[in-house]
């Protein structure tokens, strides 16, 4: 995935840092620098690949040094030894040396960008669901991947769309997923990284097929909306995410299946009626339907 903003105006520094001090000071074996992400998940702090906008903490083992930050990252405080660094919004290498007296060390970053996003029906929800009726809903969580970083410092939002419809649904046919004057919704932030999944996002997303009224009998019927998130780095320019569709399908039984993003569920008429009506909805969140 290309970066969304070619700005690289935070690297710092610029020449060669061996010759700093009037070319007496040397790479060598007894200068060393340590580094621990910020974040404590992902478990392993010492990794060197990170997220667009992940901050570490960078020790030298000579004390008193000078900093110098070369790619997209800033420097965001320094004291003596000690150095807290904040990567860029794009992808690609950050390398931070570390010179002291007569001796210098460099520790290199690789920096990625969310490379997909993942949906999952948010645990212990019920689904939505009126009894007799084709209708189905579900409250998803959002993921940004990989899993292996963390992208805590970024937000996220899922833009305006304009369904297809046809037979059941037919009546719903070019509605928007937002109302018609908005872009899309609230950015939203993030959270700590959950294992096995990616970075959630501090929302609740609803993905509800609707009911249009009418039947039984019930006539077959697809309802599919594109759809399309954006992701954005400290307050930064918006990047895009891969584009996938959000889809509800009824059947002549009314056996209503609602998909998004790989996450799947599905009602029949008889089902007990359900609402997740009175979940408690974490601070914050962005309450999106279609």
């Amino acid at each position: 995935m290309s970066g969304c903003d070619s700005n690289t105006s935070n690297p710092t520094g610029g020449s060669d840092p061996s010759g700093s001090t009037g070319g007496g000071t040397r790479n060598c074996t007894t200068c060393t620098i340590t580094s621990q992400t910020r974040v404590t998940v992902p478990a392993d702090r010492t990794r060197t690949t990170i997220g667009v906008g992940e901050e570490v903490y960078l020790t030298c083992s000579e004390g008193g040094v000078t900093w110098i930050v070369l790619g997209e990252g800033k420097p965001i405080s320094a004291s003596g030894g000690s150095l807290t660094l904040r990567a860029g919004r794009n992808a690609g290498s950050v390398t931070v040396t570390a010179i002291g007296p007569g001796c210098y060390c460099s520790i290199t970053f690789t920096v990625i960008e969310p490379s997909g996003l993942l949906m999952r029906r948010w645990p212990g929800t019920p689904l939505r669901h009126k009894h007799g009726r084709p209708d189905c809903g579900i409250l998803l969580q959002f993921f940004l991947k990989p899993q292996t970083v963390s992208f805590i410092n970024c937000e996220v939002r899922e833009k305006n769309s304009r369904c297809t419809a046809d037979g059941f649904y037919l009546p719903f046919n070019n509605s928007t997923h937002y109302p018609e004057t908005e872009t899309g919704s609230r950015w939203a932030t993030m959270a700590d990284c959950i294992p096995g999944k990616g970075t959630p996002a501090n929302m609740q997303d609803e993905s509800y097929s609707g009911d249009p009224g009418g039947g039984p009998p019930w006539t077959v019927g697809n309802m599919t909306f594109p759809i399309d998130w954006e992701y954005r780095v400290w307050g930064g320019p918006a990047c895009a995410l891969p584009h996938f569709e959000s889809n509800s399908t009824t059947d002549t039984a009314g056996t209503c299946i609602k998909t998004k993003d790989g996450a799947r569920e599905y009602t029949v008429p008889s089902d007990k009626g359900s609402t997740y009506e009175g979940v408690l909805w974490l601070p914050g969140i962005d309450l999106s339907a279609e």
